[in-house]
Parts: structure tokens; C-alpha cells; sequence
């Protein structure tokens, strides 16, 4: 109990340090986990302690028996709540996901008042290292030879996830993960009128914008002596690529959060697309 309120309750330097967030958020996650997540108090150990030993396993990718010499706990212990604490995590989906909100007429930011028209934000993939049996592995290895999962992401112009579909094989064209994503019972819905920006991995269709391909695009094709946009269509991509950043900065920001996405760990593909969705959940 001393170390768990050392974390918790003296500093919110410390607390950020090691679980991710401050002690205030912190509390309202237990709050939430315990009200309606289900997660609940032993004979042992409370659901406070339970979710920070949870919090501390995916902001530093813990083993077990790091955390079980942290909180003088079995190993036993530990994998209990920390799986206790996933499906809890999970079943907050609905209050933790940010609903989007089109741009305003009125929007001032540079980057977006260009897409005052129905734009909710943008969305990519990006691949999180994963470990999967030999058998598999053909599949999810990506282009450049990582064991990988292909993760979609969806996020508002305030790097807020709005929609995060983990669990396809690295090998998946981003195309195709998208589409199972829209024709999913509980996926990826966009309302009549509105959009989301994305690469030219994508086509342009009903709810989603591509840039003009064949013309000059990525961000590092504007910088240093490269000439400006010398044509509607590259004067387009430069600021299309420019708002649509915004989805490459949230995942900068969910990997750079939670260190058990930055490599691989030993829990199953079934489990480790689970931490992918409630990490993005509570980034």
C-alpha cells in the first residue's frame, strides 16, 4: 500500500510517470471502472490497486514479476487484475470514445478551415508490433519485415480517437481493413454529409476524401528548398496532408504514452488487440 500511495497521492509528477495520467483522472478512471466496468475490490486488494498495477504494465510494458516485487503480489495476483481490469476498461467503450464534430463554419484553425464542409477528422493505419505462432507469422509480416498488426485508426481534429479496429494481419492492405471496418454491425459509421480525410492508401468514396494522386503530397515533399504547390491539384494535397497529420500525431502520441505498443509482448493476438483498444481508450 506505501508504493501504490506513493503513486497515487503525493505528487501528480509521479503519478504521470508511471501510470500515464495525473492522480484527478486517475481517480475518475477507478471511479469508472468500479461504477460501470464491473471492476470490484478481494479479500486482498482493492480496485484501485488493481488498475494501477494495470495502468503501470501498459505505460512501461511491465512483466509480471516486476510488478509483482513493485506491489508485493504473486505473479498470480497480477495476471488476475490485470485481466480484470482489461474487460473493465473495454466495457467503458461508449463513455470514452469522443462522439467527432464537423468542422465549424466558422473554424479559424489553418489547418482545417479548408474543410469546413462535414470534415469529422482523419484516419490511417499503423502497425503495432505483435508476436504470433511461426505458423502465422507469414501473415503478419508487413512490407518491411516486422511481425506486425495493421491498426486503423480514427480520430477528431483534437487527436480524440473516435474509432480504433485493431487485429489484422500486418500483411493487410489498408483498403481492406477500412472496409471491414464500415460493413462491421458495430464499426466504423459516418453520417450522411460528413468525412474523414486519408492517404492515397485509400480511395475516395461516400464519407471519405483522398488527395489527387500523381501530384507531390507527403509532407516532406513541401519542406526545405522544394518548391510551393504549382497547380490546384498539389495546392490541394499540401493542405489536405497538412490537416490529415493530425492522425499520424495521435498515434505519435498513443505509442509514445503506452510502452507496451512500441514492442512485442508475450500475451496471445486475442488479448493484445484488447490492450491496443483500451489503450487508445484512456490516451
Amino acid at each position: 500500500m506505501s508504493h501504490l500511495n506513493s503513486i497515487i497521492r503525493e505528487s501528480d509528477i509521479v503519478c504521470i510517470d508511471k501510470l500515464r495520467v495525473d492522480r484527478k483522472t486517475f481517480h475518475i478512471l477507478a471511479s469508472l471502472a468500479t461504477n460501470i466496468g464491473g471492476l470490484t475490490d478481494t479479500n486482498n486488494m482493492s480496485s484501485t490497486e488493481k488498475l494501477a498495477m494495470f495502468l503501470n504494465i501498459l505505460a512501461h510494458h511491465e512483466k509480471n514479476r516486476s510488478i509483482k516485487v513493485d506491489y508485493i503480489r504473486s505473479r498470480w495476483s497480477v495476471s488476475q487484475a490485470f485481466n480484470e481490469c482489461l474487460r473493465a476498461i473495454l466495457k467503458l467503450t461508449p463513455l470514452l470514445l469522443v462522439s467527432p464534430n464537423p468542422v465549424a463554419e466558422d473554424e479559424t484553425d489553418d489547418r482545417w478551415k479548408w474543410f469546413k464542409v462535414g470534415c469529422l477528422g482523419a484516419l490511417d493505419g499503423t502497425y503495432i508490433p505483435i508476436r504470433v505462432r511461426t505458423i502465422d507469422k507469414p501473415r503478419y509480416r508487413t512490407q518491411k519485415g516486422d511481425i506486425a498488426t495493421n491498426v486503423l485508426g480514427v480520430c477528431d481534429r483534437n487527436l480524440n480517437f473516435t474509432y480504433v479496429l485493431p487485429g489484422w494481419e500486418g500483411s493487410a492492405a489498408d483498403g481492406r481493413v477500412l472496409r471491414d471496418a464500415v460493413v462491421r454491425r458495430n464499426g466504423l459509421k459516418v453520417p450522411e454529409g460528413n468525412y474523414y480525410l486519408c492517404d492515397g492508401g485509400y480511395t475516395n468514396g461516400n464519407g471519405f476524401l483522398s488527395p489527387y494522386r500523381g501530384y507531390r503530397y507527403w509532407l516532406r515533399d513541401w519542406q526545405g528548398d522544394n518548391p510551393p504547390p504549382q497547380c490546384r491539384e498539389e495546392l490541394f494535397n499540401r493542405k489536405h496532408t497538412r490537416a490529415r497529420n493530425v492522425i499520424e500525431r495521435a498515434f505519435g502520441v498513443l505509442k509514445g504514452c503506452w510502452g507496451i505498443l512500441r514492442s512485442p509482448s508475450w500475451y496471445s493476438v486475442k488479448i493484445h488487440t484488447r490492450i491496443i483498444s483500451a489503450s487508445s481508450f484512456v490516451t
